[in-house]
């Protein structure tokens, strides 16, 4: 597989068309100076923030729960009660297990106890954890301009929005998300070496599972991302080496072994502890939210955005059914499909509907225009002179996240509490615009990219 030249690399320079160049140590003091002068003062003021927040999520309590029997006991996800240990599911089903997995640890190392505003200082963390990796690794991609707009409007998108439940962390869940498909494509294409890739895959693989432990949505996007990517990548090849093949189906394996990642966890604790499974769902499951989200507009079979809702017709159903329980979802699944076969073209106007109000929040319809045109610009581009760029594929990932996050918004809800992350690939994109006019502006690293990125889709 073809990679670039070390050399050429290090010797590259991004050029204006005055002249002016930037060398890659100037450009790494530079951002390792708005890292420390810009990005970790925003954090502090984002901590600063908890302590003015009141409790506004009802799993929190738990959360806080698990943190202490952890502090006490050393056992994760999981409650004291009665003097034995229960899976926290029994007392706080249907969460993602993120949040409480790292308050556990907090507890455990410091000794300390927590408090439900430790979990805005949490999302904080999560958030700025994000930033500092996804900008790490566009730099490490040559995307100097995106990596800096991560540092500094990252920054302020992630201090718009705190409060004691999970919703905030999302940003640093999309940040976290974004380098696997980032990674992959740059693998495929030859414009990382050999190294790099033996440190950022393996980073990107940790940061997917990541993803899922904290937010589960977005982290099935990362999945579906990384997937189209590889595809992306393998189909490109010319020609289609048996040695692609394998290095193709590698990186799905460890994609599918990422997503076992929560259920590894869970299993090991039940394991270390002795715990016994839990009637609950231990994760965010989707069939609730899916079936309740066809009331988050005017509908005509009478449902609600409401969780009471999809409480009020399990038990018309089954009385006994435990909440969040997997016969829960199994009956919701069952009566979403009954609506769906039953009334398609009511359903299908609710989704869209709901879809048409999604592309309008965050000014989303800007990002799809800018990713529709780059598309169409990077198909006639790769036809004439056969190669692409890395603020090319950079704009490829912006979209497909785009995409998802509206899909998501069309199914679930529209509300800006689940779609705020958008904003990150709107600043992704127009970093990636920028990388790609300053390249167009240096002959010497148009150069150096066409004869990488031919030499990847060739081997």
């Amino acid at each position: 597989m073809g990679r670039l030249p070390v050399e050429a690399e290090g010797k590259r320079w991004f050029r204006l068309k005055t002249g002016f160049a930037v060398s890659r140590p100037i450009q790494a003091t530079i951002l390792i100076i708005v890292f420390f002068c810009f990005t970790v003062p925003f954090y502090i003021q984002s901590l600063g923030e908890a302590d003015a927040l009141q409790p506004s999520w009802s799993s929190a309590e738990a959360w806080i729960q698990s943190a202490e029997c952890a502090r006490t006991t050393g056992a994760i996800l999981a409650i004291c009660k009665d003097g034995k240990l229960v899976p926290i599911a029994d007392a706080s089903a249907g969460d993602d297990p993120g949040q409480a997995l790292a308050l556990d640890l907090y507890s455990i190392l410091t000794q300390k106890k927590t408090t439900q505003n430790d979990i805005s200082r949490l999302n904080s963390t999560l958030n700025y954890i994000g930033i500092a990796l996804l900008a790490a690794c566009l730099f490490c991609l040559r995307l100097s301009i995106a990596s800096f707009l991560v540092l500094t409007g990252g920054a302020l998108i992630a201090n718009q929005f705190h409060s004691l439940g999970p919703h905030p962390g999302q940003f640093g869940v999309a940040c976290f998300v974004t380098v696997l498909p980032l990674s992959i494509l740059a693998h495929l294409f030859g414009t990382m070496s050999g190294r790099a890739a033996w440190v950022w895959l393996p980073v990107g693989f940790l940061a997917l599972g990541a993803g899922l432990m904290f937010r589960e949505a977005i982290g099935l996007m990362g999945v579906a991302a990384g997937f189209l990517t590889i595809g992306i990548g393998y189909f490109s090849s010319i020609p289609r080496t048996p040695r692609r093949a394998v290095v193709a189906l590698g990186l799905a394996v460890a994609i599918v072994l990422s997503m076992s990642m929560p259920q590894m966890v869970f299993r090991a604790r039940d394991r270390l502890y002795d715990l016994p499974p839990s009637t609950r769902m231990e994760q965010h499951g989707a069939w609730h939210n899916l079936y309740i989200g066809l009331g988050a507009v005017q509908n005509p079979f009478g449902i609600e955005w409401n969780d009471a809702k999809g409480i009020e017709v399990v038990k018309k159903i089954d009385p006994s059914i435990v909440y969040l329980s997997n016969e829960y979802f199994a009956i919701l699944r069952r009566e979403y499909f009954h609506l769906l076969m039953s009334h398609p073209f009511e359903v299908g106007r609710v989704y869209a509907e709901k879809l048409a109000i999604a592309v309008k929040v965050y000014a989303a319809w800007a990002v799809a225009l800018i990713v529709l045109g780059v598309a169409i610009f990077m198909r006639i581009r790769r036809r004439i002179v056969g190669r692409w760029r890395m603020s090319e594929l950079l704009l490829f990932v912006c979209g497909c996240f785009v995409m998802m996050f509206w899909a998501q918004a069309a199914l679930f809800n529209f509300t800006r509490l689940y779609l705020f992350p958008i904003k990150l690939f709107l600043l992704l994109s127009f970093g990636g615009l920028l990388d790609s006019w300053i390249s167009s502006a240096c002959p010497s690293a148009t150069k150096s990219d066409s004869r990488s990125t031919t030499a990847g889709l060739a081997t």
